[in-house]
């Protein structure tokens, strides 16, 4: 709505505008419209509302980072129905901001008892403007979603409705320089109000920005622009008051030219905007928003960890380090970030000090790893997650040297590392002495920490237990992050090598997805074999530690014989059998994945394929059609299986009967079946005690590591009776 101001001389009509901007960032958008002369201004939630003529409306365009739509109300009223709506809006005096003849599209927000949903609302509306025109001029404006003439925002609050015309057209986050579809969710306006938040300013002094991830580079373009004078709305060749009536071309054309001469030079200024990211993605992203916002040679980005990257700092003059690190969507990669946020940490104390340093995270948890109390916080909404923006002052005093014993070791944490620390004390000799690279070191030994942790080499391997529903998600989470603070610790394991799960109930082909996209593979040995591991890729590594004194023992018996490996996972047993001196194996699994991983097994160490084979077949078909003959089979069926692959669904407590009495029938008179399973409820089928001869060696086969769970698994050694 315009208004004229009574004077003697003719002035610019005043509007009452709506600045919309990100939550939390409301102050920052006032003083940046106060910092351009902008200053009959009042905010509230999400938005500043400020009076001002049509030159301060282009103003507030041209030059607002952290706006996200400028916004004209042109009436307010109420409604007791949607005839009422449509009634009030075509009330409106639409010719005085548009043509019959103009494209629009209408944005409706809320709902209420009569405007149930919002596509009513702006159909209601659209219908309400055509017929205001064809009763004008019997010319009705067209519909056109994308980049329309005229853009018309309907808000409705309960009974009130809110109409304008949206003068930004789109979101005024979108630059120019970044392309569409591009994978930062960091939006351009956020990070602007951010770094005014951080203290960063075309006047604040600051030459030196660093950001260690950087991700599409967004916060590094954001403050170049500042630094330079480069009005952000420069770039946008869309706007949307150039469909409207009111608009003035040439005074919007005298505004932006003289915007484009207040850019200062870099060369003049010594600024310095480095950032690195591991992402080759990003980095390219990264690379084209620059050379897109014309700051190439003044921004530089590398691909690669800020850990390793050597950055060019001025220690004698002040900067600032912004970061976006990743939040984790799950509470695994939640959990596998404490040891990226405090290698961030160590890093900014280390090369910052004297500096501010800004993180924005949704967790409060791995905010708590950085070592200095932050100085504020603001909580902002990035991409639909509720986050805040923390500040640390570097300074001497502020930072806390022994943060990372202090956050980790909370009485919970440090009573669980000493526990790992018993644990691994009581297994040392034993690992040593039998040159053990794998094994458990802790099982849900005490029931609130409900983990099994792993040790490959120098990696530790965490499963969490799925919680009963019965126990507080809070409560579990926080148990969980003192479980991988403590295992650095107690174990002497560098945080990064430290791997989250959480195990759950799988079937069918779950239990064969992928987790994970990193191909971390490392090699092992046990007993002279050498195996594959991936403690990240899969819910499972590729080894299964309970079964090794099994593999051994296939190893003391299978010389001279012929193996049979069925559901062989990765085919370890039959690489044991072959460093025992078997005459030839034959390892069925019907997974790819594990076949393939099977034969990589074999490869490894050495042995010939036409001697050692590995077929993907389902196990129980395989069984029914084949006629060979075998000195020595070892089966270990998954406990349940309703896979696509397999002709039926597969439960071993009802089909370990039939299972066992088709291995049997491929057995050699003399020979021996060894038949394991990880059922803890398994009871063995009485009828084949008395059709064969059984001997339950489960005991024997629990090594010291497994020896407090004598139910991750039932063994038994079946033969045929003489």
């Amino acid at each position: 709505m315009s208004t004229q101001t009574q004077t003697n001389e003719p002035t610019q009509p005043l509007y009452a505008l709506e600045i919309t901007c990100p939550l939390g960032l409301e102050n920052v958008l006032e003083k940046e419209l106060h910092s351009e002369g902008l200053t009959q201004t009042r905010f509230g939630e999400g938005q500043v509302k400020l009076t001002t003529d049509l030159e301060g409306m282009y103003k507030a365009c041209l030059w607002s980072r952290v706006a996200t739509r400028v916004m004209l109300p042109i009436a307010q009223f109420k409604i007791e129905s949607a005839d009422d709506l449509y009634d009030a809006v075509k009330a409106i005096r639409w010719s005085d901001h548009m043509s019959a003849t103009d494209t629009i599209a209408i944005d409706c927000h809320g709902t209420n008892h009569h405007i149930r949903n919002t596509q009513f609302g702006a159909v209601r509306t659209k219908d309400a403007i055509a017929d205001y025109f064809v009763e004008l001029s019997g010319e009705r404006p067209s519909v056109q979603k994308e980049q329309p003439d005229v853009r018309i925002a309907l808000r409705i609050k309960r009974e009130v409705v809110t109409v304008s015309i949206d003068l930004s057209g789109e979101s005024m986050h979108r630059r120019g320089y970044r392309q569409q579809g591009s994978m930062a969710p960091l939006k351009e306006n956020l990070a602007a109000g951010l770094l005014l938040r951080a203290g960063w300013h075309k006047d604040c002094g600051l030459t030196q920005l660093i950001d260690p991830m950087c991700g599409s580079g967004t916060f590094l373009v954001e403050a170049a622009m500042m630094s330079l004078d480069m009005a952000p709305g420069l770039g946008r060749q869309y706007w949307g008051f150039k469909g409207w009536k009111q608009h003035d071309h040439r005074l919007f054309q005298q505004l932006s030219d003289f915007a484009k001469n207040r850019k200062r030079n870099a060369d003049e200024l010594g600024l310095r905007f480095q950032g690195t990211d591991r992402d080759q993605r990003a980095i390219a992203a990264s690379r084209e928003s620059i050379k897109r916002a014309g700051l190439v040679g003044i921004v530089d980005v590398t691909m690669t960890s800020f850990q390793e990257h050597e950055f060019d700092i001025d220690q004698t003059k002040p900067g600032l380090v912004m970061c976006n690190p990743p939040y984790g969507e799950r509470i695994g990669d939640e959990m596998a970030l404490i040891a990226l946020y405090r290698q961030l940490g160590e890093w900014v104390v280390a090369h910052a000090r004297g500096w501010q340093f800004m993180m924005l995270t949704s967790n409060d948890h791995l905010a708590r790893q950085i070592p200095v109390r932050p100085e504020k916080s603001t909580r902002v909404i990035n991409g639909g997650i509720e986050c805040r923006a923390y500040l640390f002052p570097l300074l001497e005093g502020k930072i806390k040297e022994d943060v990372v014993a202090q956050a980790a070791m909370t009485p919970g944490a440090q009573m669980f590392a000493n526990r790992l620390q018993k644990n691994a004390k009581k297994l040392k000799k034993w690992v040593e002495k039998n040159k053990i690279q794998c094994y458990r070191v802790y099982d849900a030994d005490m029931p609130e920490y409900a983990v099994a942790i792993d040790v490959y080499q120098d990696w530790a391997h965490v499963q969490e237990y799925q919680a009963p529903k019965s126990v507080d998600p809070e409560k579990a989470k926080q148990r969980l992050f003192e479980v991988m603070s403590a295992i650095p610790t107690a174990l002497n394991i560098a945080e990064s090598q430290v791997i989250l799960k959480q195990r759950q109930r799988q079937s069918g082909k779950e239990q064969y997805e992928k987790l994970d996209q990193s191909k971390h593979e490392m090699i092992v040995e046990e007993y002279g074999c050498d195996f594959i591991v991936n403690l990240k890729d899969y819910l499972d590594t590729g080894l299964f530690l309970d079964h090794r004194p099994v593999r051994k023992l296939i190893q003391d018996k299978a010389n001279g014989k012929r193996f049979l490996n069925l559901f062989c996972y990765t085919a370890t047993a039959s690489v044991h059998a072959g460093q025992g001196g078997a005459r030839n194996s034959l390892s069925v699994d019907m997974s790819n994945t594990y076949t393939e991983w099977a034969r990589r097994n074999i490869e490894l160490n050495e042995f010939s394929e036409l001697h050692h084979q590995v077929e993907r077949a389902d196990c129980i078909e395989w069984l029914k059609q084949s006629r060979d003959t075998f000195d020595l089979i070892f089966m270990d069926p998954p406990t349940f299986s309703n896979s696509k692959k397999m002709a039926d669904v597969l439960d071993i407590q009802r089909d370990h009967g039939e299972l066992v009495r088709l291995a049997m029938a491929r057995l050699s008179q003399e020979g021996e079946l060894i038949f394991s399973n990880n059922y803890r409820r398994f009871v063995l089928d009485t009828d084949l005690e008395q059709e064969f001869t059984v001997e339950n060696i489960t005991r024997q086969t629990l090594d010291p590591d497994f020896d407090r769970n004598g139910k991750i698994h039932q063994c038994y050694v079946i033969k045929h009776k003489h």
